[in-house]
């Protein structure tokens, strides 16, 4: 961890494995994003349209070059990234959501190898990577509208070796890792529009809305992925890695490595 003050709630995203942080985003972000998303989506401009009622742009680096570099080790979210990353944090992927049907996400890890990298790597000398997600959503999720759901107690705790084989998307909402993971203890967050999320990307989790959307208040939010790569820029290497992101450059993508 990085020298100086804590900042508030670290040691709750800790040891909950996540934290609502209020307020992250002012209003006038807040309707920009919502405007240029809902006209993307009128363009048909998402990658992604899934059969759980997800639909995802995920080349927001260069639909919204500069308002998407905002989001980029935001300020907001940032003493957190920089507590538990410091200046290994990359940026992995930036993408937005809407849910403009019926949603009710599967659950799942972002990071589903998380406790099993160091065997999945078949490596001499295993590294273990931790990766996180910082989540700005764009309209309310009250208790009637929608929420965010967390597993409790799966930040250090391995998920069942017999449960594995079942972790991966799906809509099924029979299959294991989806009744088992109903079946553990929860804790529901409900972000309102301007609140960040901030997660390690290995917890399982699971969003979703309740009804439908007025047409101008259409369920998003903002999704920051972040990896932990011990190559940052600033470590002496004999050879400069090609650069990873077109719209970044590879050391763009470290929002802390000249911290």
């Amino acid at each position: 961890m990085v020298e100086g003050a804590a900042p508030a709630g670290l040691a709750s995203l800790e040891s909950d494995g996540f934290l609502l942080v209020p307020g992250a985003l002012d209003a006038e972000a807040v309707a920009w994003w919502k405007e240029t998303l809902y006209r993307l989506h009128r363009r048909g401009l998402n990658e992604i349209d899934n059969s759980v009622g997800n639909v995802a742009f995920e080349s927001l680096l260069k639909l919204a070059p500069g308002r998407s570099r905002l989001l980029v080790g935001h300020p907001s979210v940032a003493p957190y990234l920089q507590a538990i990353l410091g200046r290994q944090c990359q940026l992995r992927s930036l993408r937005a959501h809407l849910n403009p049907r019926a949603y009710r996400q599967e659950w799942h890890m972002d990071f589903t190898d998380y406790q099993y990298q160091e065997r999945k790597s078949e490596a001499g000398r295993p590294l273990r990577a931790l990766c996180m997600n910082t989540t700005f959503y764009l309209t309310d999720n009250t208790p009637e509208r929608g929420r965010l759901t967390f597993l409790t107690g799966y930040v250090d705790r391995r998920i069942p070796d017999e449960i594995l084989p079942y972790v991966h998307y799906t809509d099924d909402r029979a299959n294991r890792f989806q009744t088992w993971c109903d079946e553990q203890p929860q804790a529901h967050l409900y972000p309102r529009a301007g609140d960040a999320v901030v997660f390690f990307s290995h917890v399982p989790h699971q969003g979703a809305k309740f009804g439908d959307d007025p047409q101008d208040d259409v369920r998003a939010n903002l999704v920051l992925h972040y990896q932990q790569n011990p190559m940052y820029p600033g470590i002496r290497f004999v050879s400069t890695p090609d650069l990873t992101l077109d719209a970044l450059g590879y050391a763009g993508t470290f929002p802390f490595a000249e911290a």
